[in-house]
């Protein structure tokens, strides 16, 4: 189940995870919802929500909506539901984000595009055949062609989608290249990459602070689990020893 995390739910993480459980909820995924006000390219367009940011500079609007997650309130929502979860839910509830990040710990090749080293194979086709970038990006500037016109293995491998997709990894600013936990984040996800680095870059994500609050908080958990997954220990006897990780 897709969980859309916004102002007001953020806010109650263990009566939404409980909700979800005690409905036999088994396969949960939690997506923070981050849109910015409209900037003078969307207005100019008669977009009421700021078109997606240019990763190289500083862009016109960092005014999120009113119902946008907040950064510090996203990792505690996502800190609370783990410390629930690896006490009493390890293999009977999976949660993509903690399973993701335990991909991360373990070197495994990330299975979702935002945390991924580079993005661009999540391409987006529209009922009229026209191809865009990705489904963050679907506004003029990153239409690819159309398949009606373009073969889409083109599209796909094309200079433009190959330039966009590598943007995510070489305009990273100086501040995210030196994080500890970039392994993990990778950036996220370039659509809320619009704030500037505490040194003045821009290409920050929005949800920094919470992906880090989050990773340094599971790190011990993380560490222990695969542990006992590589001495082949169900994953689950984590539930055992928790009250020996910090959390």
């Amino acid at each position: 189940m897709l969980v859309a995390v916004n102002n007001r739910n953020s806010t109650q993480p263990l009566e939404v995870y409980r909700f979800l459980r005690q409905h036999g909820v088994q396969f949960i995924q939690f997506i923070p919802i981050v849109e910015r006000e409209a900037d003078p390219e969307a207005k100019a367009l008669g977009i009421p929500l700021a078109l997606p940011p240019s990763l190289n500079r500083a862009q016109h609007s960092t005014t999120v909506t009113s119902w946008s997650v907040e950064p510090q309130q996203y990792g505690e929502f996502l800190m609370r539901i783990f410390d629930e979860w690896i006490r009493n839910d390890v293999g009977k509830v999976f949660v993509m984000n903690f399973e993701w990040t335990l991909a991360a710990w373990a070197h495994v090749r990330p299975a979702v595009c935002y945390l991924a080293p580079r993005c661009g194979r999540n391409l987006i086709l529209e009922c009229n055949g026209d191809v865009f970038s990705c489904d963050h990006f679907m506004y003029p500037a990153y239409r690819l062609g159309n398949i009606l016109e373009d073969g889409l293995a083109y599209l796909v491998d094309s200079q433009q989608q190959l330039a966009f997709g590598a943007a995510k990894e070489t305009a990273l600013p100086a501040y995210c290249r030196q994080c500890d936990v970039l392994f993990a984040c990778r950036g996220g996800c370039p659509k809320h990459r619009f704030l500037k680095s505490p040194d003045g870059e821009p290409g920050l994500n929005y949800l920094c602070a919470a992906f880090k609050d989050f990773l340094h908080h599971v790190e011990p958990g993380m560490k222990r689990t695969l542990e006992f997954i590589r001495s082949g220990i169900p994953a689950q006897k984590i539930m055992e020893t928790t009250s020996s990780i910090r959390s």
